[in-house]
């Protein structure tokens, strides 16, 4: 596990609106960096939902019941859908290394995108030696989303972001 500048993480926490209250977070990782820490104290000093979805990979480092919105639970990619309700979150963090996202990219945005509330953030961190880098601008604007950005803060990690927008690719994306 590649372990983070805490202010740097910080500073990355700052794409999370404070002008909304109770906001919904999910995070998917594998356990590849230790973003998880930092999510779960900012989402626990505002009383926001977190989410975190474990990829092949259990934590026993958060006490979830010291955070009465937080949730952690295992996942698989490969299941039909990410969640039992559509637009729940307000923002969804990724942490999963490029072989986990590559082989059925397409399909896992736009799983992503179903449950994303309109002008929710994607936020991917990706190594920055992977060749994922050359094509996730198109794939995410294949999958609908728009405003894509890079961020470059962390020495290992490039930051991915896009937004979804009202009403794009709606039908597209399985609604």
């Amino acid at each position: 596990m590649i372990r983070l500048d805490p202010k740097k993480c910080a500073q990355l926490t700052q794409i999370i609106s404070p002008h909304y209250p109770n906001q919904q977070i999910m995070h998917l990782s594998d356990g590849s960096c230790d973003l998880h820490r930092t999510l779960y104290e900012v989402t626990k000093s505002k009383g926001f939902d977190y989410d975190l979805r474990l990829i092949e990979w259990e934590t026993n480092d958060l006490d979830a019941a010291a955070h009465a919105g937080c949730t952690i639970e295992a996942m698989d990619l490969n299941r039909r859908q990410y969640n039992k309700h559509a637009k729940k979150y307000d923002n969804i963090f990724t942490t999963l290394r490029s072989e986990t996202l590559q082989p059925d990219l397409q399909t896992v945005l736009r799983k992503f995108y179903r449950i994303l509330k309109n002008a929710g953030v994607l936020v991917m961190l990706i190594e920055k030696d992977s060749p994922l880098l050359q094509s996730i601008d198109q794939e995410l604007e294949n999958s609908y989303y728009s405003a894509v950005g890079h961020i470059d803060i962390f020495d290992d990690y490039e930051v991915i972001t896009a937004k979804k927008l009202h009403g794009w690719g709606a039908y597209d994306v399985g609604f």
